[in-house]
């Protein structure tokens, strides 16, 4: 992954907020470049509905990449870190959080928001895509949001890729029949006596899934 893909994959750009930025149009993208003149290089970046970089060696007349090593060292650690900066400055002014990355789990953020006032905690830096949601008095947690690999919870499936999941509680009695609806799993790391994960690929709808939500916040 470069290092772009790494620092906005969780963020939306915001293209008028680029052109204040200083991002100028040329053709069918936004360009922006930034002089480093006591290196003698300039940083130039381009969006067109994704954002890309790259350093050009002014008197080499060329493109320099050694920064781009993860190891980099001495002058192009330095290089690196000036290239990172610029790009975590964009996406502090230019750009919104989005938290999640399937659209399912973007949905269900922003409507456990309007509907309930709840915003996501992520809480421990070992595992950054987990977030919590807390009733406003109690404190206490009514839905865990996060990613784990498909197979922990359907091992059938030999899928190891990531996917996003919403941890919700229901009442321990209907918890059997619950886990026999498609869509429904043994919670991932809660208590399986009485939660329940929900994969958010679409699976399931939205309407469903809040009233799930809404079902969990009321039994906390």
């Amino acid at each position: 992954m470069s290092m772009e893909s790494e620092l906005f994959s969780n963020y939306l750009i915001l293209q008028d907020a680029l052109l204040t930025y200083g991002f100028q149009p040329l053709g069918d993208r936004l360009v922006f470049v930034k002089p480093l003149p006591e290196d003698h290089f300039e940083i130039i970046l381009e969006y067109d509905g994704a954002l890309r970089g790259r350093i050009m060696d002014l008197a080499a007349g060329e493109e320099y990449i050694n920064y781009r090593r993860e190891g980099a060292t001495g002058y192009s650690a330095g290089i690196r870190q000036k290239f990172t900066d610029l790009l975590l400055d964009i996406r502090e002014t230019c750009c919104r959080n989005q938290y999640f990355r399937s659209p399912q789990a973007r949905r269900i953020n922003e409507s456990i928001g309007e509907a309930f006032g709840g915003q996501p905690e992520f809480l421990w830096a070992k595992f950054p895509s987990y977030a919590v949601f807390r009733q406003k008095d109690s404190r206490k947690w009514y839905a865990l949001m996060g990613e784990v690999p498909r197979y922990k919870l359907d091992p059938a499936s030999g899928d190891r890729a990531d996917v996003e999941i919403i941890n919700v509680k229901v009442n321990s009695d209907h918890i059997k029949d619950i886990l026999a609806q498609r869509g429904y799993y043994p919670a991932f790391h809660m208590n399986k006596k009485c939660w329940v994960s929900i994969i958010l690929d679409d699976t399931l709808p939205d309407e469903e899934i809040l009233a799930r939500i809404a079902g969990s916040c009321a039994s906390i």
